[in-house]
């Protein structure tokens, strides 16, 4: 009998620990960039190692909106979304957006360095 209390408590120990890791996620930008956009935009901004024919821009790096540096159009893709991107709005709180699209914005200019 005294089994259970055990087994619960230590079920609950490792389930605190999890939320404690969870809750600890970097969420720096480039902590941002990996957690939710280097999946399908690449390490480093360059998108896939095959071209995707029906979404080009999947490389920040010749994204025409991200080297006109247009930072009301890359918060708009950021928040809202396209195509297969979800959007991010209920993700990333203000300050969080703002840090990801002041390093998608940099992602050309530090690749030529």
């Amino acid at each position: 009998m005294r089994l259970i209390p055990t087994l619960l408590a230590a079920v609950s120990a490792m389930a605190l620990v999890w939320l404690s890791m969870a809750c600890a996620r970097d969420r720096s930008a480039p902590g941002l960039y990996r957690s939710y956009c280097r999946r399908c935009h690449g390490a480093e901004g360059q998108g896939p190692d095959e071209p995707v024919k029906l979404y080009p821009y999947l490389n920040l790096l010749e994204s025409p909106m991200v080297l006109r540096r247009d930072r009301a159009a890359v918060r708009q893709r950021i928040v809202e979304g396209h195509g297969p991107m979800p959007g991010f709005k209920r993700r990333l709180n203000p300050e969080e957006l703002e840090r990801l699209i002041d390093l998608t914005l940099r992602l050309p200019q530090s690749r030529r360095k």
